[in-house]
């Protein structure tokens, strides 16, 4: 029994490691500035940080066709964010974008939602529809939480923004900026729960292995 209660200390603590390390916000962009209406749509896309040690993972997906623009409307950048605590060297990963695509940094004016601190674009890219790019974009945030990649900013009229995408829809084949400018969003523990149903199925395979 001793090698039972063992195991299920070592197990229990992997899991409870996976509960602190492993934690996921999703948000919607559900707000139109493009100048032309991009929707409606109920959702043009979500972005998800998933907080892991001490770095978050960035996953921006678009829905409905709407593909990734560069357009002054987003201040020619596809994807805009804020957090006070960083340096550029702590954006790491980019992918999904076009070859080039790099993080800039602010200030960074997009159309109705005021200025912002960090940007995911490409100099080197297109401007315009004809460029456009399904995506999604992903890169990591080191050294950093979900809190402070949740600040975002107060603009006038529009709460507190906290994300931007310029876009192409797949709708109306307008292009200009969607925008999350709620703090409201949607916990996932997908990513803990399963660590945790791993560890208890791991613990019940090991009870079973020493008393068999």
């Amino acid at each position: 029994m001793n090698k039972i209660k063992y195991i299920a200390a070592v197990l229990i603590g992997i899991a409870g490691l996976g509960l602190q390390q492993a934690k996921a916000d999703t948000f919607n962009f559900t707000s139109d500035h493009c100048t032309v209406a991009c929707g409606p749509q109920s959702s043009f896309g979500t972005v998800t940080l998933t907080q892991v040690g001490a770095n978050v993972n960035v996953v921006v997906s678009l829905l409905n066709g709407n593909q990734f623009v560069k357009t002054g409307a987003g201040g020619f950048m596809y994807f805009l964010f804020d957090n006070t605590g960083i340096t550029l060297a702590n954006i790491t990963s980019i992918s999904g974008a076009p070859a080039g695509t790099t993080a800039f940094m602010g200030p960074i004016m997009a159309n109705g939602t005021g200025s912002w601190g960090w940007g995911i674009g490409c100099a080197s890219c297109a401007v315009g529809g004809g460029a456009a790019f399904p995506g999604p974009i992903t890169f990591t945030v080191t050294n950093t939480t979900l809190a402070a990649m949740e600040v975002g900013h107060s603009v006038s009229g529009f709460g507190t923004e906290l994300f931007v995408a310029d876009i192409l829809s797949g709708t109306t084949g307008a292009t200009g900026d969607v925008d999350v400018n709620t703090p409201a969003h949607v916990p996932d523990g997908g990513a803990t729960v399963m660590l945790l149903g791993t560890a208890l199925g791991a613990l019940g395979m090991a009870r079973r292995f020493i008393m068999s």
